[in-house]
This record gives structure tokens, C-alpha cells and sequence, in this order.
């Protein structure tokens, strides 16, 4: 038995080396993941992660129970039965343990710990045999000669086996040299289905399921927390009810009355001699009476739009979250305004705003030190989706927690900072979509506030990351967002100096918002989103409806979804939602038939209007 090291960073072992995923030992052999020697709580509260983790696992549970909402795996996230930790001193076991002779096909296994074992015929020294039996259940296992039909003693010899295509290979006895007849293997853990003979190491023997979290708090902040409270306040700030900021939001959640903290502000005022007409002093009370506001009637405004609790639950941790992302440090075009790196480019921050009208966006912020926590809570073999689609008919696929430790499950985390551009449409516009697109009835609403109300009411929350929202109007404002989001990435892309997919997006559908940022996976920030935000954002503005059309259009466009890899496909580690929810009509209209007759078609399909005009 022989010990090695491999040095590898944090971030690359969260992603490559977890247990229960296979990979390549420094180019000699294939290993499969181990629980670490050491792992130190993450400093991520594991209540703050609940909501995100029970959306993120109930596909896969419902799918497993075969009940709505319900099954083994939310369990374990309702009983608190996780931790957030951050892995050290990993290790990894030598997988598959089977050798092959190159010659003969002798196939034989060994313990993880014995030496590669020689050919009993006398070819020398056998290589790894790397490939094993997997299924969609969780298993992966070696491969296992059958036994010889006449039951005699001599060794199975595996036939064919250079052939990458298994169905060839051919299993025949060493001694009397009769042939093993095909016969399907079911899965022996589930029992549901046959299993799948698979390279080792390859992707889809180990699907990380990951969760990204925005400016998480620490343990010690989120104490200081009102859980029952933040998401409706963070909720309030959305339609106006409470101002904006995480300062506020704490203001709001206080429990004292406005009147309380004005007069504690007067107070405090007086006793520093700070009297009024005094600069100082009229600042303070300004603050005072913004924070006054938050504290005062959101509740009813929040009540009043009559949402469901658990809408109310999933759009408050939404909000909060987006509340969270908009506190990290910061630079918009007011900034850039007061302070540019040359006289030569205010005319160019002058345009920002106007590029911003044109594309309907309320704003466009550059996110410049913005904390993330990449928490990978378990893992899936052969698919990364909760059903998987094939010829033989749809399989189910089962979530996997990493082995338990002291009776809970870790979950591997690691936090560091990124740049991003956290960019916000305008409500009004997007409620003028719908109605020229024939979704909806005109609300006649005239304002932001209202307009947000209006939104919130006729839409359901999105939790399900792999299939699209079943209600229209849910549907429609999501697929611009997440459209919006992929044409944002691919103009950044152009100009920071990472591939696109080097980025990511994090998307607020409900506060009709989305992120962009640098998923470089590394230790430090390059500033390539930074740049772009002070010299070349308003080529990159231009350049999202400079030219609407793919190379594979117009059946892309009219057939396929307008959605396809040349158009509006990232890589699914780019793409929160793996490519689902785009349409490029829904960004520059519905393209009229050949013929002239309804593009439409059906009733109940739609005719998009553009929303940004190319």
C-alpha cells in the first residue's frame, strides 16, 4: 500500500474532489472522493440556507416519495439535520479496484489497499480497469465478472473490451470457453431499472448540486436577526413600504414606533449640542425620519397584498437576498460621475442613463467587493436534473447527502469575494409588455410602487430550477429576466477578459433583477467586470439589441423556442436555470409568418411584442 499528495486549492477541491466523486490521480490511476480528516464550520448560518436548500432539494424528493412536497431528503433539511462546513485535509481511495490483463482480458478485483496485481496466465502486471456500474439512484459500484454458466472454475475473460461501446463486450470462460449469455443488471440498490457501465472518471458519474448565496451573513450577524419579520420587510422595500438598505430593513424590524426613534434622535442630538439649523442636525433628522418611515405601516402595505404565507415566505427570502446583494460595496453612475478616472469619459457616464431608458432598466450597479458562499449540498450520478429524459422513458433521479458525521449531514462550503453588475428593470415597462403582448388585461397602474404590487399579486414564486413555471404571466416575466441576464453575460463576456463561462447569474424574478458576476472559482478578483462598468459599458449596452437574429435562425426563432447554443445557451454551470425559460421573442417580438397570418397560430400561444426595440 503506498501513500501520495495532491495539492490542490480550496475552491478546486469543492468542485473536483468531494467525496464520492471519482477523478484522475495526478494522471496515474482514478480515485474516488473520501470524507475529509478535518472540516471547521463554515461561517454560514445553516438557517439562513433552509429556503434555498428545500427549493434546491424538492424535485428530487417529491420525485423519490412520489409525494407532492414531501420525502426523506426535505426531511433531513426540516430537522436541521446538516452542517455547513468548510473541508480540509481530503482524501480519496483507489476506484474502480479492478485490473484487467491487456492480453487476455483477465478481469480480477483487489481491496483498496493491495498492489496492482499481475495476469495468473502470465502477462505481467494488469492496468486499472476504468469503468464502473452506475445508476441514477446513487450507486457506483465495480464492475463483477458473472459466473460461468457451466459452473465451472476457470476465470471469466472479458472479450472486447477495448470497444467504448459495452453493448460488443462479451464475457467468456477462461476454461471451457463457453460465452455468457447478455443479460440485463438491475440496479441492486433501488431495483428499478438496469444500471449503466460508465468510464471512470467522467462527468456524469458525479453531478454537484450547489447552492450560491449572495452577501450571506455570518453566524453572529444572522443572531442578531428577526427571522419571522426580514423576509415581509425585504418585501416591503420592494413596493416602497420601507426604504432601501439593510439598515433599514433592521429599522423596520426593530419592533419601536417611527415617533420612537425620531425622538431618540432628538435626544441624542441635544445631549452632543448639535441644535437645529445646524447642517448636522437637519442630516440626522433626515435619516431619522427616512428610518421612521420603514419602521411605520409596511406591515399593512405588506399585508394588504393577501399573499399566500408560503408566497410571502419564498418572495421574502428573495427580496432579502437581493436587499443583501444591493449592501455589498458599491459604484453607480453617480459615482462615477463625481469621481471619473478622466475628464475625457463624462460625456461617455452621461449616456449611461439614457442607454438605460432605451433597454428599460431602472438601474445598473457595479457590485465591487460582493461576498458569496458556493455550498455544494449533495451530489446526483448520470443526471443533474430530478427526472432524466431518455429513450427507454423518463428515470427518476435521487438527491445524495455526503456520508453523515456526528448524525448530521455535511454540506461543503467555502466563501470569497467577486465582482457582479446587479441590474434592475423597470416595472412599469415590463407591465406594458404584458399588455401589448396580450398577456394580461391593462391594470392601469402609474407608478413604481403599484406597478411592483400588481406584479406580486397576479405572479406564484419560482422554486423549481429544471422546469418551467406552469402560470402564464409567471412564465413570461421570468423567461425575459433569465433572457435579459443570458444577452447581459455575453456582452460582458466580450470585453472583462473571462469566457462566458468564467460568469454567472443569479437571478430576483420576483423583484424583476438579476446578477451577473465573475464565477472564476479562484482565490482573488480580476477586475474584468469593474472595467467594462467604467470604459466599455455603454458598448456593451449597445451591443443587446444591436443584432437579434442567430445563425440558425428563423427556424430557432420560430420553431425551437428561441432559445439554441448560438444564440442564448451558456454552459449549465454558467446558467442558473440549465438553459430553460429563454426566448428571444420575448426580447424583440415574435417574428410574422411567411404567409402573413397570425404568427400565433394557436390560441393559446402568444404573439410577443419587443421589448427592447433593436
Amino acid at each position: 500500500m503506498t501513500y501520495d499528495t495532491l495539492n490542490r486549492s480550496a475552491t478546486q477541491a469543492l468542485w473536483n474532489h468531494m467525496p464520492g466523486q471519482p477523478y484522475n490521480w495526478d494522471n496515474q490511476v482514478s480515485v474516488i472522493g473520501e470524507p475529509p480528516r478535518h472540516a471547521a464550520p463554515l461561517d454560514v448560518p445553516e438557517a439562513w440556507l433552509a429556503p434555498q436548500l428545500k427549493r434546491l432539494i424538492q424535485p428530487f424528493a417529491q420525485q423519490h416519495s412520489g409525494i407532492p412536497n414531501s420525502g426523506p431528503e426535505l426531511d433531513i433539511i426540516e430537522r436541521g439535520q446538516y452542517s455547513i462546513v468548510e473541508a480540509h485535509d481530503l482524501q480519496a481511495s483507489r476506484f474502480p479496484n479492478t485490473f484487467i490483463c491487456r492480453e487476455c482480458g483477465h478481469l480480477s478485483s483487489v481491496n483498496p489497499t493491495s498492489q496492482t496485481p499481475t495476469c495468473p496466465l502470465g502477462h505481467g502486471p494488469k492496468p486499472q480497469f476504468q469503468f464502473a456500474e452506475a445508476h441514477n439512484c446513487g450507486l457506483l459500484r465495480e464492475i463483477r465478472a458473472p459466473r460461468c454458466a457451466n459452473n465451472c472454475s476457470g476465470p471469466m475473460l472479458l472479450r472486447n473490451w477495448r470497444v467504448l461501446d459495452t453493448r460488443q463486450w462479451v464475457w467468456q470462460c477462461g476454461k471451457c470457453g463457453t460465452r455468457a449469455e447478455r443479460r440485463v443488471v438491475y440496479c441492486p440498490d433501488c431495483k428499478t431499472s438496469p444500471t449503466s457501465v460508465l468510464r471512470v472518471p467522467q462527468t456524469s458519474l458525479h453531478y454537484p448540486q450547489s447552492l450560491t448565496v449572495i452577501n450571506p451573513p455570518t453566524r453572529s450577524e444572522y443572531t442578531g436577526m428577526k427571522g419571522d419579520t426580514i423576509g415581509a420587510a425585504a418585501v416591503g422595500q420592494l413596493i416602497g413600504a420601507v426604504a432601501p438598505g439593510l439598515d433599514a430593513l433592521r429599522a423596520a424590524t426593530s419592533g419601536g414606533s417611527g415617533d420612537d426613534t425620531l425622538a431618540q434622535v432628538k435626544v441624542t442630538c441635544e445631549a452632543l449640542g448639535i441644535h437645529p439649523g445646524d447642517p448636522l442636525y437637519e442630516s440626522m433628522m433626515d435619516k431619522a425620519r427616512q428610518a421612521a418611515v420603514s419602521v411605520g405601516g409596511w406591515q399593512e402595505e405588506v399585508e394588504a397584498l393577501a399573499l399566500p404565507p408560503e408566497t410571502l415566505d419564498v418572495i421574502g427570502d428573495e427580496a432579502f437576498s437581493l436587499t443583501r446583494a444591493a449592501a455589498a460595496p458599491s459604484l453607480d453612475v453617480d459615482g462615477l460621475l463625481r469621481n471619473p478616472p478622466s475628464a475625457d469619459l463624462i460625456a461617455t457616464y452621461g449616456e449611461y442613463r439614457e442607454l438605460f431608458d432605451r433597454y428599460k432598466l431602472a438601474d445598473v450597479t457595479l457590485l465591487r467587493e460582493l461576498p458569496i458562499a458556493n455550498v455544494v449540498a449533495g451530489y446526483t450520478r448520470i443526471s443533474a436534473h430530478a427526472v432524466q429524459q431518455t429513450r427507454g422513458g423518463d428515470k427518476g433521479t435521487w438527491f445524495k447527502f455526503f456520508p453523515a458525521s456526528n448524525s448530521r449531514y455535511p454540506m461543503y462550503g467555502k466563501r470569497t469575494e467577486t465582482e457582479g453588475l446587479l441590474v434592475r428593470i423597470k416595472p412599469l415597462d415590463v407591465i406594458r409588455w404584458l399588455v401589448d403582448s396580450g398577456v394580461v388585461p391593462d391594470p392601469e397602474v402609474t407608478d413604481e410602487s403599484n406597478a411592483y404590487k400588481w406584479l406580486l399579486r397576479v405572479r406564484e414564486p419560482v422554486v423549481d430550477v429544471f422546469n418551467a413555471p406552469e402560470q402564464r404571466i409567471t412564465r413570461s416575466v421570468l423567461g425575459l429576466v433569465h433572457s435579459m441576464s443570458h444577452r447581459f453575460m455575453k456582452a460582458i463576456a466580450a470585453r472583462c477578459g473571462l469566457n462566458i463561462d468564467s460568469l454567472a447569474e443569479y437571478l430576483f424574478p420576483s423583484a424583476l433583477a438579476f446578477l451577473v458576476y465573475a464565477n472564476t472559482r479562484s482565490d482573488f478578483t480580476l477586475g474584468g467586470i469593474e472595467h467594462v462598468y467604467r470604459y466599455d459599458l455603454a458598448d456593451a449596452l449597445s451591443e443587446l439589441a444591436a443584432d437579434p437574429r442567430c445563425v440558425f435562425d428563423p427556424p430557432c426563432r420560430r420553431s425551437f423556442g428561441g432559445a439554441c447554443a448560438a444564440c442564448l445557451h451558456t454552459s449549465e454551470i454558467s446558467c442558473e436555470r440549465f438553459n430553460t425559460v429563454l426566448d428571444r421573442n420575448l426580447l424583440f417580438g415574435t417574428l410574422p409568418s411567411v404567409d402573413g397570418t397570425d404568427p400565433s397560430g394557436a390560441p393559446d400561444e402568444i404573439t410577443w411584442q419587443a421589448f427592447w426595440a433593436p
